[in-house]
């Protein structure tokens, strides 16, 4: 695998979650929903954003048998998908194409289970797009862990530091980062933490991507 500066961009990864869509409210509504009347504090749920912990913590904390956790929450979850859809954040179709007319190969790479990320992307218009989706049931250990992306990166005959990966949550930064990718921090989606020093380049609008960097990549 070539080291030192890239000469030539190859390929660039997609988070889901806060990156193409923003559906951590949904996400969110369909947790409260769970626990209710109980309730669940946005600061609570905001700690397992990037992460596929949640279920677990709740059945821990509110103590509802994870197996019922998972239904329940993709029967809501999806209904809601299919009865009203979900739009892709703005700009980012856009970004896609400008991508894959670059010859870039692109991928999804998300935490998210697979029936919901082809659910989401369905949804969005978004999935005819992509050829090469990763999953958290793709890899043992999923993000923070470099893993997911190492991973991406060998589907599509990449090398990873010649692959930008735009991502939203603090253990997807430190994922990309620790695979050796080039990472921006999209700050675009609803619930966004602070700037990460792990990323290449932090944007609030993924209209701040500079195209020049299809070329070359960040660094």
């Amino acid at each position: 695998m070539r080291t030192g500066p890239c000469l030539s961009l190859e390929a660039v990864v997609f988070d889901m979650d806060g990156v193409l869509v923003d559906t951590e409210p949904l996400h969110y509504a369909t947790a409260c929903a769970l626990v209710s009347p109980a309730q669940l504090s946005l600061g609570d749920y905001e700690r397992f954003i990037g992460t596929k912990d949640l279920a677990s913590w709740l059945q821990k904390t509110y103590e509802i048998p994870e197996d019922i956790v998972r239904k329940r929450s993709s029967d809501l979850f999806l209904a809601e998908l299919e009865t009203n859809g979900i739009k892709p954040l703005p700009g980012i179709a856009d970004l896609i194409d400008a991508a894959l007319a670059q010859g870039l190969a692109i991928a999804v790479v998300t935490m998210t289970q697979p029936d919901w990320t082809e659910a989401t992307l369905q949804a969005s218009g978004l999935r005819e797009r992509f050829d090469v989706i990763i999953t958290r049931n793709d890899v043992e250990h999923g993000k923070p862990a470099p893993d997911i992306y190492l991973h991406a990166a060998n589907r599509l005959g990449a090398n990873v530091e010649c692959s930008i990966a735009i991502e939203d949550s603090i253990p997807g930064i430190s994922s990309a980062s620790s695979a050796g990718m080039q990472v921006v921090q999209l700050r675009q989606a609803t619930y966004v933490p602070e700037p990460q020093s792990a990323a290449h380049a932090v944007l609030d609008t993924i209209d701040e991507f500079d195209h020049r960097w299809l070329n070359h990549g960040i660094t």
